[in-house]
């Protein structure tokens, strides 16, 4: 997922979420020769007359204060947990549903 923003004139602004289209503003070429990034690939063949199932999980809330980075995320015991390893903070949310 990523973010972008359009500036077409200096009263005008737009800002979207991007879903699994493609990594960033990258080139095909570039993203095939790429491979991966953070350690998930950045793209998957389609076979004709197939299909294929991605899910996410979006949440939106406060940072503590002195949280810098996110370390880690994951689903644990039905909480969404975002980790800054280095200030020793986490985020936990209640997860509204599982992605199985």
């Amino acid at each position: 997922m990523q973010t972008w923003g359009d500036y077409p004139s200096a009263t005008g602004m737009a800002r979207g979420l991007e879903f699994a289209t493609q990594a960033f503003s990258l080139s095909r070429r570039d993203t095939i020769t790429q491979g991966s990034m953070f350690g998930t690939p950045m793209y998957r063949w389609l076979p004709a007359k197939s299909k294929i199932t991605t899910k996410f999980l979006m949440f939106y809330a406060r940072i503590p204060e002195g949280f810098t980075k996110v370390d880690d995320v994951r689903l644990e015991n039905s909480q969404f947990v975002a980790e800054d390893r280095t200030a020793q903070k986490e985020i936990r949310l209640a997860a509204s549903r599982n992605l199985d």
